[in-house]
């Protein structure tokens, strides 16, 4: 219901083009000019304004007079109005939220706070000042407040994009997932909301749902840079970099001065070693935007490259200033200043690097060589050792890599063989590599190898319980064998690991079913249905669960 449909509201917005709340997501307040500089000049009345008051002032006029002086933004003459009007007429709901509404305009965000309530509790149907509170309790960084006047907001407008925005950024920062995959899956997203779903997804180990929903919504808008740059992270997290590069390079060239556009794609060129064109574009950015940490951080690393270690060190040095834990920036930069003869100074750099998790060979050699110029030969000899580990996982790593490539490509061929053989090399080179083994199970299913895929998903969830998706298909193996308990339990290690998990709440609701744990059941299949309301599954299941706990056969 909207404030014009209630007549305990307005009949009109708050003072004429300031309805900012409804067009400012986050409240991105600026401070009015003047406002706290000079004293408030003093309240004069329209004459005819005056007139009502002297001979009939009631509620209603100090109403119009509030308004007045909010349309000419005097808003300490309005609050005046609304607090005279308020004692004529203490329970209104629209008199306290215009009061609300002129404190927020002149930036008494708590004093704003009270008559909102007040607002709310005599009127809770209203939509605005829900949506008023919850942004003030917002830009007072009080997210459990501001949540639920969003979810109140939403009961009164399901589509309402800045409740939505706001609902999906509380439930982001309490990392409640499962919920917010329920609240986006089927709502009316633009590009901010789509990206805070795919977040939720792969932040619960979703990552394919994630490059999915993201690949969708740039279908229906393959201009937006916003969602180009979500998509290429995500590819890299996946190892699609020939697809990360390829709608980078597309993006960079429709928006050559977008700043994030020219990011993305240099990341990618620097990422695949295609130094050709990222140097130029490198040297564009940095000069551009000599201040941003990814321009530095970039540039520093083409000039180490490059072998323009001065230049390297500069930019590197300030990038590092900036983001103090990034791995291979601290390995950059460590690499940079041994080769410009500094091993003091390298040394705490590289040895920063390998903390934080760098596994790249260089960096165990280059730490070597710095441990052997300082005079530490059995430091030296160690990092050699660790360098020669670091070389062989790498070459492992590396074929892989083109293994799974070629696999990838033989599987959309449709040749399953050569898939399932390119992917057991793969997944035996480097036997600790979980989703890689996933995807050899994959192909497994393609080929129907039911006991050599189950035998590779049982290896898979050994190194990582928490991935859903092998979790889920090795349920439905037991499932299919009749071994329900053993279904279950892989079940619900999904929904744990990943609780915007759709498919796995109704594989574990039909499990349960089938060992006759109907109240479980019943909830299992409830979660599916919050994700996805208009799943039919889903909905058939809830329906057969419901027969079946009334002595009917479940199907």
């Amino acid at each position: 219901m909207s404030v014009s449909h209630n007549p305990s509201v307005g009949r009109r917005a708050p003072w004429r083009g300031r309805w900012l709340i409804l067009l400012v997501p986050f409240l991105a307040l600026a401070v009015h000019p003047g406002l706290c500089a000079t004293a408030p000049a003093p309240c004069s009345e329209p004459p005819a304004l005056d007139g009502r008051l002297q001979s009939h002032p009631d509620a209603q006029t100090w109403i119009d007079l509030g308004n007045w002086f909010g349309e000419h933004q005097q808003f300490v003459c309005a609050e005046q109005a609304f607090h005279s009007g308020l004692r004529l007429a203490p329970g209104s709901a629209q008199l306290n939220y215009l009061l609300g509404f002129s404190l927020y305009e002149s930036h008494k965000f708590e004093q704003a706070i009270p008559p909102l309530q007040h607002s709310i509790k005599a009127d809770p149907s209203v939509l605005k000042p829900h949506l008023l509170l919850a942004s003030i309790y917002t830009h007072l960084a009080r997210p459990a407040d501001a949540e639920p006047e969003w979810q109140a907001a939403l009961s009164i407008d399901p589509s309402n994009q800045l409740a939505l925005h706001g609902l999906s950024q509380c439930l982001l920062a309490r990392e409640d997932y499962a919920d917010e995959a329920a609240l986006l899956q089927n709502a009316k997203r633009d590009d901010d909301l789509t990206i805070d779903l795919a977040l939720a997804y792969a932040r619960s180990g979703q990552l394919e749902q994630a490059v999915d929903t993201v690949s969708r919504a740039l279908d229906a808008t393959p201009d937006s840079v916003k969602l180009v740059n979500v998509l290429v992270t995500l590819y890299i997290k996946v190892s699609r970099t020939f697809d990360a590069q390829r709608i980078a390079e597309k993006s960079y060239r429709l928006h050559p001065d977008d700043f994030s556009a020219q990011i993305a794609y240099l990341r990618t060129l620097v990422l695949d070693g295609d130094w050709g064109p990222a140097m130029p574009l490198g040297e564009k950015v940095v000069a551009e935007h000599p201040h941003e940490f990814e321009a530095l951080y970039l540039e520093g690393v083409l000039e180490r490259q490059s072998g323009d270690y001065p230049a390297a060190r500069k930019h590197l040095l300030a990038a590092v200033a900036m983001n103090p834990d990034l791995p291979n920036l601290r390995a950059n930069l460590g690499i940079t200043l041994s080769r410009l003869h500094d091993p003091a100074a390298a040394e705490p750099q590289l040895v920063k690097a390998i903390a934080l998790g760098d596994k790249d060979p260089e960096t165990h050699f280059e730490l070597a060589n710095v441990l052997r110029a300082l005079g530490n030969s059995d430091g030296a000899r160690a990092e050699m050792m660790r360098y020669q580990e670091a070389v062989k996982e790498k070459d492992a790593s590396s074929l892989a890599l083109s293994k799974a490539s070629e696999a990838a490509l033989a599987l959309e061929k449709g040749d399953t063989q050569r898939a399932v053989q390119l992917y057991r090399d793969a997944f035996a080179a480097t036997p600790e590599d979980a989703l890689l083994g996933y995807k050899l199970s994959v192909a497994l299913d393609k080929a129907g190898d039911q006991d050599g895929e189950r035998s590779v998903l049982q290896q898979v969830i050994a190194i990582d319980p928490t991935i859903a998706i092998a979790q889920n298909q090795l349920g439905y193996l037991n499932s299919q064998r009749g071994d329900y308990a053993a279904a279950e339990q892989n079940f619900r290690k999904a929904v744990t690991s990943a609780p915007a998990f759709t498919q796995a709440w109704i594989s574990l609701a039909a499990t349960l079913g089938m060992e006759s744990k109907f109240p479980e059941a019943q909830q299992a299949a409830a979660n599916a249905l919050r994700l996805d309301p208009a799943n039919t599954e889903a909905q058939q299941l809830t329906h057969d669960l419901a027969a079946a706990q009334n002595q009917q056969p479940l199907h």
